[in-house]
């Protein structure tokens, strides 16, 4: 009988700390959530909120803090500008 409540104590403090790190673990994602949401309220540009979701649910980064700054950097760096080649836009359509 001893075994028995013995058995029964290990499942309940068991099942304790299991429901106790499911609720921890959700109240962090409640959390980010919230502290996502606040953040994308104060940009200034929508693009940049716009490719963080899309990074987050992309799986890219494993933080939208980390999504946040790579999209930052990608919009501020320069993109090099596409090279026109205006001779042979020039020299198209006509006869030779």
């Amino acid at each position: 009988m001893e075994i028995i409540y013995i058995g029964v104590g290990i499942f309940l403090v068991w099942l304790v700390r299991t429901l106790h790190k499911i609720r921890r673990r959700e109240q962090e994602e409640e959390d980010k959530k919230i502290a996502f949401a606040k953040w994308a309220k104060e940009q200034h540009h929508p693009h940049i909120v716009s490719m963080v979701q899309n990074f987050m649910s992309e799986g890219r980064f494993k933080t939208w803090e980390e999504a946040a700054i790579y999209a930052e950097r990608a919009l501020n760096t320069p993109s090099p500008e596409p090279r026109s080649n205006s001779h042979a836009n020039e020299t198209e359509g006509t006869p030779s």
